[in-house]
């Protein structure tokens, strides 16, 4: 029987992303519902319309999220949120986001699952509406390239340095004079430093599946390109790490190891860099390790439409109900 799915917020870049992915998934997911927060407007027509769905995506703003969120767990329909509002747990929302959460109880209860490392049970061995929070793009890559060299005590926890590169719609689909072609074309430039939303998950993420405490300089730029996102890593050692382990082919190893269930997760050196061609409108991870006079130096890419939000997302679905992961996502 199929999982039977709406979304909310479609005309975004994310949701039109979801829905183009779903169509590939209509063996698994029948897509009966493409809502707006307007067909949602009262308690009754929310009812109404998510009546029957085992799953509603929000492709929405954060605060309409927080909003939508709670209502639709209420009538028992199981919810996965590409916005930041259910994401952080320790960390202040008004700091970071700039509006007072005004769902703690959700957001006690909201699971954050970055696939492969958190995968949410299905909803047939953990019956009952679920709040999945689903990852930012820029957190997806950072966790993903961080989690298994802090797990495997290569790195030095303490001394982390990345300068994170996306393309403009991971700004999202909303009208900004700083978004327009005459603005970014033709320029770079960076944006949001030590002010970043993603910052608090990485720091809460790589805590929770590693056991180290971070704080690592996060910098983020804006690529006059439509999608991906282009991560570079300066990091040190790890003092006890043996000096025969202290390669780019050990960094490899070790990243490649913790993700052989993964195979959207390609892993190498550097003699073939990660590339932004290689990743876009694809759910891929493509992780390049090296050396930099001697200190360890990472790059990552990935589609930050797919694999940074709509194809994880549907990843979490296909959790949700039980599936396996298709070969489209892999």
């Amino acid at each position: 029987m199929k999982c039977t799915v709406g979304v909310v917020g479609g005309s975004g870049y994310s949701g039109q992303e979801l829905i183009d992915l779903l169509r590939f998934a209509k063996r698994d997911f029948e897509l009966r519902a493409t809502l707006t927060r307007e067909d949602l407007a009262t308690d009754a027509a929310l009812k109404t319309k998510i009546q029957g769905l085992d799953i509603v995506f929000l492709c929405t703003p954060n605060e309409i999220s927080l909003e939508l969120a709670p209502k639709i767990l209420a009538t028992g329909v199981s919810v996965i949120d590409l916005s930041g509002a259910f994401r952080l747990k320790s960390h202040s929302y008004p700091e970071w986001y700039g509006f007072d959460h005004s769902a703690p109880l959700e957001l006690a209860r909201s699971e954050y699952a970055l696939y492969p490392w958190v995968k949410p049970l299905s909803l047939q061995s953990q019956p009952g509406a679920r709040l999945i929070a689903n990852p930012g793009c820029y957190a997806t890559t950072v966790e993903m390239t961080l989690a298994p060299l802090l797990k495997g005590g290569v790195i030095d926890p303490s001394r982390i340095y990345i300068d994170a590169k996306s393309g403009t719609s991971g700004a999202g689909r909303k009208p900004s004079v700083g978004l327009l072609f005459t603005e970014v074309a033709g320029e770079f430039k960076p944006y949001k430093v030590g002010s970043h939303q993603h910052w608090p998950e990485i720091v809460e993420t790589l805590e929770t599946l590693t056991g180290h405490k971070t704080s690592p300089v996060f910098v983020t730029e804006l690529l006059p390109l439509e999608r991906g996102i282009s991560a570079a890593f300066f990091l040190e050692w790890n003092e006890n790490l043996p000096s025969a382990h202290r390669t780019a082919e050990h960094l490899a190893s070790v990243i490649a190891r913790a993700y052989e269930s993964d195979p959207s997760v390609v892993v190498g050196t550097s003699d073939s860099f990660a590339t932004l061609k290689g990743v876009q409108r694809t759910n891929r991870i493509s992780i390049r390790t090296s050396l930099a006079f001697g200190r360890p130096v990472v790059f990552a890419t990935l589609d930050n439409l797919q694999r940074g939000a709509a194809g994880q997302a549907l990843m979490n679905a296909y959790c949700l109900a039980g599936l396996e992961q298709p070969e489209f996502l892999l």
